[in-house]
């Protein structure tokens, strides 16, 4: 079978980006279907294709313009027998069966936190998208539930596969390593770390309340570390702290090495998630095969992927948030034995899993054998 892979967000950092590049390895380790990259951008150096096809544009009008109007022609000259996009879009006239992965519906849950551009963009393409989509992939049960309320389709359309963490995600790294890389980021003694997108439905202004709670009340000292991609609302992160006076105790890390994220998690005393609303939630579920304790909400997916290896609390709640960090700081036998249910909770998720899975989809849908 010849599987088309829209593939322009390979090149993304995160996220979507990693989701679709673990996919494609995971399926070139497994399949002998042919895997033929579409894409816009330069995708050299990118593994698990048979063949890749670009397709140059840059602009965000232009980008439409390929999905819509390049992929479809693209298609019917290469006699694709499945197009796949793991990036929420499929085009409106697919003359091959299409699959999508969404991997949640914030954009429409809390629309106060996406820019006009994407409410616009989701709103109008990703609703298409499901509905001629022969399936929908997806990343979780509780992502499943709200793609089918939200757009009214069958629960037999969706299909689940659940991501995973990266093989590098583990708690056997030199000590010596995870030292300098806190010399790197100047974090001089023990820290609470959070993971992801500095604002938004990411409540990292509540946590900002609640560490300032625990720092109040905590046997030891601990700073503050956050880690991840900055955004318009990331102002509102730096305000609050700047109102609680938290000054050296606050380290905000917009550009860590991906290299040094595994050594960061290692080298933090607990992993704290304060989201409103999760698709899946990756970085709880990476903190825990690195060995961290896990405190996070019960927002969307989160009690789904951290079962009973994590401590919950109700989402925007900051108080409960602190007092569940300082649980974890203060009871020793608490601490571990949420590490040890975070090592077994970790072998649920594999990449092999997700691309097996995935592969079943696309056999489903273009008549091919698993």
């Amino acid at each position: 079978m010849k599987i088309a892979f829209l593939a322009r967000c390979l090149t993304h950092g995160a996220g979507v980006g990693r989701y679709a590049r673990r996919v494609l390895r995971a399926m070139g380790h497994i399949t002998t279907d042919d895997l033929v990259l579409l894409s816009n951008k330069d995708l050299r150096g990118l593994q698990g294709s048979s063949k890749v096809i670009n397709c140059r544009r840059s602009n965000f009008l232009s980008i439409l313009l390929w999905e819509q109007i390049d992929v479809p022609r693209i298609i019917r000259r290469e006699g694709i027998d499945v197009l796949f996009n793991p990036d929420f879009v499929l085009p409106i006239r697919c003359p091959c069966p299409g699959v999508v992965t969404v991997h949640d519906i914030s954009y429409a849950i809390m629309p106060q936190y996406a820019g006009l551009r994407a409410r616009l963009y989701y709103g109008a393409f990703v609703a298409q998208s499901v509905r001629r989509a022969h399936k929908v992939l997806t990343v979780s049960e509780f992502s499943s539930r709200a793609i089918q309320e939200h757009y009214g389709i069958d629960r037999e359309k969706v299909a689940v596969a659940y991501p995973a963490a990266d093989e590098r995600f583990h708690p056997k790294y030199d000590p010596a390593d995870i030292q300098m890389v806190r010399e790197k980021y100047n974090i001089a003694g023990d820290y609470i770390l959070y993971v992801g997108l500095l604002g938004g439905w990411k409540n990292v202004v509540g946590l900002i309340r609640a560490y300032d709670m625990v720092r109040r009340q905590a046997d030891r000292h601990c700073d503050l570390v956050l880690a991840g991609r900055t955004c318009r609302a990331t102002k509102k992160v730096l305000e609050a702290a700047r109102r609680l006076e938290l000054g050296e105790c606050l380290h905000v890390l917009p550009d860590v090495d991906d290299n040094d994220l595994p050594l960061l998690y290692n080298g933090a005393g607990v992993f704290a998630f304060p989201s409103l609303h999760e698709g899946f939630g990756l970085p709880p579920l990476e903190a825990m095969c690195c060995g961290t304790p896990v405190v996070c909400t019960t927002a969307g997916a989160l009690p789904e992927v951290t079962g009973n290896a994590a401590l919950h609390v109700r989402p925007g709640d900051s108080e409960a948030l602190a007092q569940a960090i300082l649980e974890v700081l203060h009871d020793d036998k608490l601490r571990d034995d949420l590490v040890r249910k975070g090592f077994r909770r970790c072998e649920k998720f594999s990449w092999e899993k997700c691309a097996r899975r995935v592969l079943q989809v696309f056999h489903e849908v273009g008549g091919g054998q698993d």
